[in-house]
């Protein structure tokens, strides 16, 4: 997909172990952080924008026994630049549901999008969300064991 190649790099992608959503989205911002692709404040901003506004998605709905995801992303001002991190976690960790947050999901796959432009920000979200909606291109991410094969994966 065009939009994904263009804001994915190998940098960017992560193969981790957290207990926790809040701990998830700590480890990760402060990666971010150290490589300056986000401003101090981020790692706030996301825990706080998560439990406000959850990001986590139900794929359920397109097709049996696939992965969920959550796509975390904070306020344009917290983000220096425009690119997506991929995270695939070894065991799934809660996260509520965007559509019904009294709901909580087991979520294997999260899509950070740091986005240092408001107005481009839909269009992000609804290429990642055709991404999602293909239950082929899910499964699919589920063999899938380095850095590099993630990547060749997401933007073929």
């Amino acid at each position: 997909m065009k939009v994904i190649s263009e804001l994915l790099n190998k940098e960017l992608i992560f193969f981790e172990n957290a207990e926790s959503k809040e701990e998830i989205l700590r480890k990760i911002g402060r990666k971010l952080l150290e490589n300056g692709l986000v401003k101090e404040g981020f790692i706030e901003s996301i825990v706080e924008r998560e439990e406000k506004y959850p990001t986590g998605i139900d794929l359920s709905v397109v097709g049996e026994n696939l992965p969920n995801v959550a796509i975390p992303h904070s306020e344009p001002e917290y983000s220096n630049c425009k690119k997506l991190v991929v995270v695939k976690l070894e065991k799934d960790i809660k996260f509520k549901n965007m559509i019904d947050p009294s709901k909580e999901l087991k979520v294997k796959y999260l899509f950070f999008i740091l986005n240092n432009e408001k107005s481009t920000q839909t269009n992000i979200l609804s290429h990642l969300m055709s991404f999602f909606t293909q239950e082929n291109k899910i499964k699919g991410l589920e063999n899938l064991k380095t850095k590099d094969e993630v990547y060749q994966y997401l933007i073929s």
